[in-house]
Formats: C-alpha cells, sequence, structure tokens
C-alpha cells in the first residue's frame, strides 16, 4: 500500500500517528485496519491550502488501501480508516511506505503455518514492515518529488510520525519478537520512520478436547481391568469346595460298639 502521500501532506509541527491492526483467525482469514490519525486544526488548515485543487481529505482518502474507509474525530485528530477482510493471511501484502521494495518475495507477504498435534497445535506467523523509502525511488525521481520530500523530512524528525504495528494472535503467544505483548495475545511494535523490521509470533493452542477424552479413556480401562479381577476373583472361589468330614470318622463313630461296650450293657451284666 502507498503511504507516501498521505504522510507528505499530513505533516505539521504536530504529531502524526500511523496505526496498523491485524486480526488473525484460527483458519488464517481475519481483518486489517490502517488508521492514519491527523490532528484536525492542520486538517482545516490545509485544506484551506488546497482549494481549488484538491481537498486534503479528498488526497488521504484516495491513498489508502481499498477496503471499509470511514473517518470519524476523536480527542483532537481526525482518523481516516481502512479495513479488510482477507481469507488467507498468506496472501496480505506486507506494510510498506513507499510500496517499494528490493526485499526477497518471501517477505513480500505475511505467511503463517501450523504443526498439528494430538494435544496441541503450533502456530508460526511471520510479516514484513518497511517504513524506509527506498533510495532506488529517491535518486530516480529527484529532489522535488514527493517521497524525496518525505524522506528528507521524517529523517530529521522521527518524532513528527509515530507507527504502531500490531497483531492480535488467535492462540496464546508463546514466542515473539515484538517490544510489548499486551492483553488478549496482542503483539505490539513500536516502530519510526526508516524502520524495516521482521515480525515474528510463535503460539500455542492446547486441545483440552484431548486430555479430557485420554481421562475417559483411562477411566474405562480402570474399569474394565476392575471387572476383570472380579471376574477372576469369583471364577476361583466357586472352585474351592466346602471341607467335609472324613468318612472314616462317621464309619468309626457307628462302629464303636465292636471295640467299646456302652454303660448300659454293662449295666445289664
Amino acid at each position: 500500500m502507498t503511504l507516501a502521500t498521505i504522510v507528505v501532506f499530513t505533516v505539521s509541527c504536530d504529531e502524526t500517528v500511523f496505526d496498523i491492526f491485524t486480526q488473525i483467525n484460527t483458519d488464517y482469514s481475519g481483518t486489517r485496519v490502517v488508521d492514519i490519525a491527523v490532528k484536525t486544526q492542520y486538517l482545516k488548515k490545509g485544506e484551506v491550502i488546497l482549494a481549488g485543487n484538491e481537498s486534503l481529505n479528498d488526497k488521504i482518502l484516495a491513498a489508502l488501501p481499498e477496503g471499509k474507509i470511514e473517518t470519524f474525530e476523536k480527542e483532537d485528530y481526525t482518523h481516516f480508516r481502512s479495513t479488510i477482510e482477507f481469507e488467507d493471511i498468506n496472501f496480505l501484502q506486507h506494510i510498506s511506505i513507499d510500496n517499494f521494495a528490493e526485499t526477497p518475495p518471501e517477505l513480500f507477504y505475511a505467511k503463517m503455518e501450523m504443526d498439528d498435534y494430538f494435544f496441541y497445535s503450533d502456530y508460526f506467523f511471520k510479516d514484513y514492515v518497511d517504513m524506509k523509502v527506498d533510495e532506488a525511488l529517491i535518486e530516480s525521481q529527484g529532489q522535488t518529488d514527493d517521497l524525496t520530500r518525505l524522506s528528507g523530512l521524517f529523517e530529521a524528525d522521527l518524532e513528527l510520525l509515530k507507527i504502531s504495528y500490531q497483531v492480535k494472535f488467535p492462540v496464546k503467544i508463546i514466542e515473539s519478537n515484538a517490544d510489548v505483548i499486551g492483553d488478549d495475545n496482542i503483539a505490539i511494535w513500536n516502530l519510526k520512520f526508516g524502520d524495516q523490521r521482521e515480525i515474528s509470533i510463535e503460539g500455542k493452542k492446547i486441545k483440552y478436547l484431548s486430555y479430557v477424552l485420554v481421562v475417559i479413556l483411562g477411566l474405562v480401562g480402570l474399569f474394565i481391568i476392575f471387572l476383570f479381577f472380579v471376574l477372576i476373583y469369583s471364577r476361583r472361589k466357586k472352585r474351592v469346595t466346602k471341607i467335609k468330614r472324613p468318612y472314616n470318622s462317621y464309619d468309626n463313630y457307628f462302629k464303636r460298639d465292636k471295640y467299646f461296650n456302652s454303660l448300659d450293657d454293662r449295666d445289664k451284666q
């Protein structure tokens, strides 16, 4: 996207704020919001200066990336916002202030990959932010070109342009080269004019359902083992017969008269 046109016409002694917010979903879809905040007082002065040619509002709106465009005022600033919806982050072009880069092709688009495992999924995201006007463009277009003016102005005072690049990651962020990791898995990079940064995020999504499944299977397994031991114990118990008195003891009892005389017999004698 071309941002140089926006910045050239919004430069003043007040700070111009340039925010890029990218929200990514687990299926690689998401939204990207580009927001330019310009001091409202300066913006009104700019409209007067450009009267009869093209309004400053029109120049800013024309330079915004394609998407849902909206403007609103907040805290003495006028915001120009473009919202882009994408189906695959891997086809989203990187952020560039001059829409030109001599970087390798793999840096021209954002990239996201996922490694899926039974208990968790790993997500890897890379992007590239180019806030530097390429020297080749400056040399080819001359000293009076907008890009040349832009480069000279902001290199002289880097505080005039505040740049923030934010990514809301779909899973918990484990590692990143961001300047700040905020709430809700938002990684933030605070940049300045002339920066060229590679963005990297690594996240992890725990599959709690897999853990629940393992616990359930474990309980079922323990129950089966319990039933197995109960069955074995019951079968062993059936094999144990009741102990009976020996037959010879009964035989001796009934044959006791053969060897002993009863008291009644002795009395009869």
